[in-house]
């Protein structure tokens, strides 16, 4: 697999765990962005711009693939926390009652993006 596909893959595993409940566009969206300024070699960033996950910008990188790999490891590890907030659910009433899921829908998300 490649690093892009790999990448898809992840945002795919994102999308279900945001569209858990009620989430906006913006959420779903990562983005790689290259720049050049003042004449000087263009450096590449990742970013995203959610409610979940606020106005996150990756370090400057000199190549793409770089930019592509530190945005891979932000989603593996914020997959990593939805997972641990998922399990959280399982078993709480009051927190499933609030994503209007049952236990078991939960625990196929969970299944889903690990």
């Amino acid at each position: 697999m490649t690093l892009e596909e790999e990448i898809t893959n992840l945002t795919a595993k994102w999308y279900k765990y945001v569209s858990l409940d009620h989430h906006k566009d913006r959420d779903c969206h990562w983005h790689i962005e290259k720049t050049w300024s003042y004449g000087e070699e263009p450096y590449y960033q990742a970013y995203h711009n959610g409610y979940i996950i606020n106005n996150w910008v990756s370090p400057k990188c000199d190549t793409a693939e770089m930019a592509m790999t530190i945005l891979r490891d932000k989603l593996k590890n914020e997959i990593k926390s939805a997972i641990v907030a998922l399990e959280d659910m399982v078993g709480n009433q009051d927190a499933l009652d609030w994503v209007n899921k049952k236990e078991e829908e939960v625990k196929n998300i969970i299944k889903e993006i690990q």
